[in-house]
């Protein structure tokens, strides 16, 4: 067959299955029946033959090259369904965020800990003796703190919630990143962050009203310091891969730890922001420390179910 009665025989094929492309380009699969689908399919798959016929028959050929080009673009269409950004939003944060908790679970529980050890570490210590204090917080902060919590400055609301965000946003990612450190950044600012509130802490149940110290540090803090436990194990996971790389080369290994830790982060930051608003707009309410604290205990059950149930 030559190729005039080849183009001839063929090219109203063609000319649908391009039709159906391009109004599936613009109003999506949906925008064609049941019989329709099928014929595109049926399209698809001879115009799929009769591009491997002229790259046989007709190399390098105009005719060649329209088919390679209308084939591709009916490929496209076929596998590559767009979806709805917010859908894949959504269903990022209440399906496959949590289930990413859960998946890196050791990772996120060795960051709680060396968090909670630099705590431990701190508190004890400025219990023991009060200058320790020094050893763990800014001498302008120990030498100025208002014990009684209470302080008489207005706030401005809405730039202490977007100073608040971006700085926690800033440790976690710091948490994160370090992880190319081998690991050993991450240690560092997960220590020094937990040994800087035990610090307060002891300072507070040593001067202050430890009632109302919590009544302000847990309803965003409970959010807060879950979002940089999960991004030190985000840290700790890139940290694994590059030390133990398994079958995979190295820079592999470092490829495929960054993509693992790299999914966690939309959904810290979505965490660090509601803990921003919290701390922004709620914290500073004058309602009792009864009832802050029934808002933390709120948000802990609800974190723990999301974790928990989220995918299930």
């Amino acid at each position: 067959m030559n190729e005039e009665i080849f183009i001839k025989n063929n090219k109203s094929n063609w000319d649908k299955l391009n039709s159906y492309v391009a109004r599936i380009d613009k109003s999506g699969h949906k925008n064609l029946n049941s019989n329709e689908l099928r014929d595109f399919l049926y399209l698809y798959n001879e115009s799929a033959y009769h591009l491997s016929y002229a790259n046989t028959h007709f190399p390098n050929s105009t005719t060649s090259n329209y088919l390679n080009s209308l084939v591709g673009r009916a490929h496209n269409t076929l596998y590559s369904v767009k979806e709805n950004t917010f859908k894949r939003m959504f269903n990022y944060l209440t399906k496959g965020f949590p289930k990413r908790i859960r998946e890196f679970s050791f990772f996120i529980n060795i960051s709680t800990a060396i968090f909670f050890l630099g705590f431990l570490l701190s508190l004890v210590m400025v219990l023991i003796n009060e200058s320790n204090a020094y050893y763990f917080l800014p001498k302008d902060l120990v030498e100025t703190i208002d014990y009684s919590m209470e302080s008489k400055r207005q706030w401005d609301y809405a730039l202490m919630s977007s100073y608040i965000m971006v700085n926690n946003i800033s440790i976690s990612l710091k948490a994160f990143v370090f992880g190319i450190t081998f690991g050993i950044g991450t240690i560092y600012v997960l220590f020094s962050n937990g040994a800087l509130l035990g610090g307060l802490t002891a300072l507070i149940y040593l001067n202050g009203n430890p009632t109302v110290y919590w009544s302000l540090i847990l309803p965003h803090g409970i959010l807060e310091l879950s979002a940089i436990f999960i991004s030190g194990g985000a840290g700790f996971i890139l940290a694994y891969h590059m030390l133990i790389p398994k079958d995979l080369s190295r820079a592999h290994s470092i490829i495929l730890g960054a993509k693992k830790a790299s999914s966690l982060l939309f959904g810290i930051v979505v965490m660090l922001i509601i803990a921003g608003i919290i701390e922004g707009f709620f914290t500073p309410l004058g309602l009792s420390p009864s009832i802050k604290l029934a808002f933390s205990f709120m948000t802990l059950i609800i974190l723990i179910f999301y974790i928990l149930r989220g995918n299930k």
